[in-house]
């Protein structure tokens, strides 16, 4: 029996079989994409509010400078006073700082969510607030870069 190609089915599987096993194995040595240098801050900035948002404190010292950090604290004092703002120019229709207390009390993380989202006015909270955290950190994106292309210069063991 001869299939539309003219190639014994078992000969047109193996082949077939063989193609893929190549299309695989290349796609496997594939190197990961490169990473985009093109913005350095953009990338800090991003990784830094998602850190922040998370409660890490962010950290960076110059070659001859302090240590400077923006602390978890800051950041909560910083979007509070956003949230507070909202409220004051009646934004919070839902009173949802109260709700917001009572669903983390009462254990439930949907309706936490849903309440966090309305007091932000954003149906994603977590992007809301990285974005935020990116106004925060925006002013000391240059800086902070600086130190880590420092420190990477300084780093005479990286290449071992």
């Amino acid at each position: 029996m001869l299939t539309n190609t003219g190639e014994q089915p078992a000969t047109l599987e193996a082949t077939m079989s063989a193609v893929l096993k190549l299309c695989q194995e290349r796609y496997d040595a594939q190197l990961p994409p490169e990473i985009s240098e093109a913005d350095p801050e953009r990338e800090w900035l991003e990784h830094s509010a998602e850190q922040l948002v998370c409660g890490v404190d962010i950290q960076w010292k110059r070659r001859h400078g302090q240590p400077q950090v923006v602390t978890f604290d800051r950041f909560c004092t910083y979007l509070q006073g956003i949230l507070n703002q909202r409220q004051i120019d009646g934004l919070d229709q839902r009173d949802s700082f109260a709700r917001l207390f009572l669903s983390s009390i009462l254990g439930s993380q949907a309706d936490s969510r849903d309440h966090a989202a309305d007091l932000i006015g954003q149906t994603r909270p977590i992007e809301a607030a990285e974005r935020i955290a990116m106004d925060l950190l925006r002013p000391y994106a240059a800086d902070a870069v600086a130190a880590e292309r420092e420190e990477a210069e300084d780093d005479v063991d990286a290449d071992l």
